[in-house]
């Protein structure tokens, strides 16, 4: 299945073979669908720049409870050695760091700036919390699986080209097959 989210071309197009519908069918989404999409892609942008602010800078005082819980109760072996030999004693640079990747998805995602990379990261960050919280006690686990699937869904589908900074960045950035290669990685993270 191909997604299309040019403008321009806003009816669903398929194709049929002897057995129904092909599973290599494009699919284009509405202007409506797209700028829908936009408006998730912002709510969950604001959802990550709001969970910066219980673990603010220079303690991170608020993940430390958390990252402990995700040594205790992770589902992966290994993992919370890891948390409690490697994490745990620097925890100020990995709180730097979370903090830092945090405040990158929302900003990446409240303006559709490489949102598609945004989206990566928000992806990336949401499956570490699956596996280190899912089980903890008081946790809901579907929580974190939604927002791993949110954050793929945002790496599929470039949503920042409506109401985003990518909209205007997609005009600008060349697209050939003799532009360099980190043009075109570029270009398909807008």
């Amino acid at each position: 299945m191909q997604i299309s989210s040019s403008a321009r071309n806003t009816r669903a197009t398929t194709t049929e073979d002897d057995a129904g519908i092909s599973p290599s069918s494009a699919v284009s989404l509405s202007g409506g669908s797209l700028y829908a999409l936009a408006i998730v892609r912002l709510l969950v942008g604001l959802l990550w720049f709001q969970q910066l602010f219980w673990k603010l800078p220079p303690s991170f005082a608020g993940l430390h409870r958390y990252l402990v819980e995700e040594g205790q109760y992770t589902f992966l072996p290994g993992y919370g050695y890891i948390i409690q030999h490697v994490f745990l004693p620097n925890f100020i640079l990995l709180g730097a760091i979370t903090w830092t990747a945090e405040l990158l998805v929302a900003l990446s995602l409240l303006f559709g700036v490489f949102t598609r990379l945004g989206g990566l990261l928000a992806t990336l960050l949401a499956l570490q919390l699956y596996i280190g919280l899912a089980y903890a006690p008081g946790e809901w686990y579907w929580t974190y699986g939604m927002l791993v699937l949110l954050g793929i869904v945002l790496v599929i589908i470039p949503s920042g080209r409506r109401l985003g900074v990518d909209q205007w960045l997609a005009t600008r950035l060349p697209y050939s097959e003799q532009t360099g290669r980190l043009a075109r990685i570029g270009r398909w993270f807008v």
